[in-house]
């Protein structure tokens, strides 16, 4: 027999089939030989696989923060916590929240006003943001969450249903510095489809901590303009909001407004320039900002006033140490300025200076709108004033 392929060899006989060497199939039963209920238990459909238990100790999932009819309601899990508050933005004290049963701490406020609130827990003394909440305030040490209370009629700062612009992002080596910095650029609508276009510009400014994302994040900018535009209100213009921040330096006394300065005409200007379609001349150049950006406005804003020909400080004035460093700024602010835009709330605590800066422009006969508003030193305020003062822009 050949081993491969199993053919007899000449001369043997042919060798039978191997036998099946399965083994033999149980003889199946007759029914009535199966005990009560076993042949249904073969019939039946298979199970569906049990789900799992859960574990006692799996957290529950927390919706933290629920906006409803303007009423707000906050929740954070900590079962082992003796106590959690929450601090809301425009409330002296903060508000205690209770627990239930499942280790969740909540509370729920009344209807509040329409508007973008800060707020923070504290867990045993221990102040956090609300994990729960992407949104946190843009600064350079991010300290609130920020959650919106939507009006009917929406309010400017809101997103509707318009054309929006787009915010770019720049970097660049700073001269002051020499570090990296940045600068965020809003182009209007339409911005790409109209190439042989140019625009007039303003240089939009942050406060004291925060940073370039300041104006976009927190103050909306993009979208009060968005909407101003869209109902006709404001001329189409470019928005450049840069890092106003140079945290002092071992052993320096710190200068925000020569080194922005410094920056800003030598570095975030001729970069802005030289990507975008801009206007020349100080008509169609402007710069204001709030609280430091609105002190860095009046210092580099009135000494260069052939460069930028609409100002706007909000919510600042002029120390006492540097009101005669100010005043020598002034004289041709009537020939050069079409508009110096300043305001500040009632409760704000710079209300002094602002109060000095009334009394420097009063005495040299500066031209100015000015306004004292409520409020106090916070973005609630700052969002409105920008809403004013976009429409009042490069106009003839």
């Amino acid at each position: 027999l050949c081993l491969v392929c199993a053919v007899p060899l000449r001369g043997e006989e042919p060798v039978p089939p191997a036998p099946n060497m399965m083994p033999e199939l149980p003889r199946v039963l007759n029914p009535v030989e199966l005990k009560p209920g076993v042949l249904e238990k073969l019939n039946a459909p298979p199970a569906k696989p049990s789900t799992p238990a859960a574990p006692a100790n799996k957290i529950p999932q927390v919706l933290s923060h629920e906006v409803l009819d303007c009423s707000l309601t906050f929740r954070y899990y900590a079962p082992k916590a003796q106590q959690v508050n929450v601090s809301i933005e425009g409330f002296k004290r903060p508000f205690q929240m209770h627990l239930d049963s499942r280790g969740i701490w909540s509370l729920t406020l009344d209807p509040l006003k329409p508007e973008i609130y800060e707020y923070r827990f504290k867990i045993d003394g221990v102040d956090t943001l609300d994990p729960k909440n992407p949104w946190v305030k843009d600064s350079l040490e991010p300290g609130a969450s920020l959650v919106e209370i939507p009006g009917n009629p929406p309010q400017i700062w809101e997103a509707l249903d318009v054309p929006h612009g787009a915010i770019s992002i720049h970097s660049f080596r700073s001269k002051a510095r020499g570090d990296w910095r940045k600068f965020r650029v809003y182009t209007p609508p339409d911005y790409d489809k109209h190439p042989d276009q140019k625009f007039p510009v303003l240089y939009l400014l942050h406060g004291s901590g925060d940073q370039d994302g300041g104006w976009s994040v927190v103050g909306r900018a993009n979208l009060i303009a968005d909407n101003l535009l869209a109902d006709g209100k404001m001329k189409p213009m470019l928005i450049v909001m840069p890092n106003g921040m140079y945290p002092p330096q071992p052993g320096a006394k710190p200068d925000f407004n020569s080194e922005f300065e410094r920056d800003l005409l030598q570095c975030v200007v001729p970069e802005v320039e030289a990507h975008y379609r801009v206007l020349p001349g100080n008509k169609n150049h402007a710069l204001a900002g709030l609280s430091m950006g609105a002190e860095q406005t009046l210092f580099t804003g009135m000494k260069h006033k052939d460069q930028f020909g609409w100002l706007g400080a909000f919510s600042n004035g002029i120390k006492d140490e540097d009101a005669a460093r100010f005043a020598a700024t002034l004289d041709g602010a009537n020939d050069n300025l079409a508009l110096l835009w300043i305001a500040i709330g009632e409760d704000d605590f710079l209300l002094k200076r602002y109060l000095k800066l009334e009394s420097i422009l009063e005495e040299k006969g500066v031209r100015r709108v000015s306004k004292i508003t409520s409020g106090t030193h916070t973005w609630r305020v700052w969002r409105r004033y920008l809403g004013e003062f976009l429409p009042l822009l490069f106009r003839e």
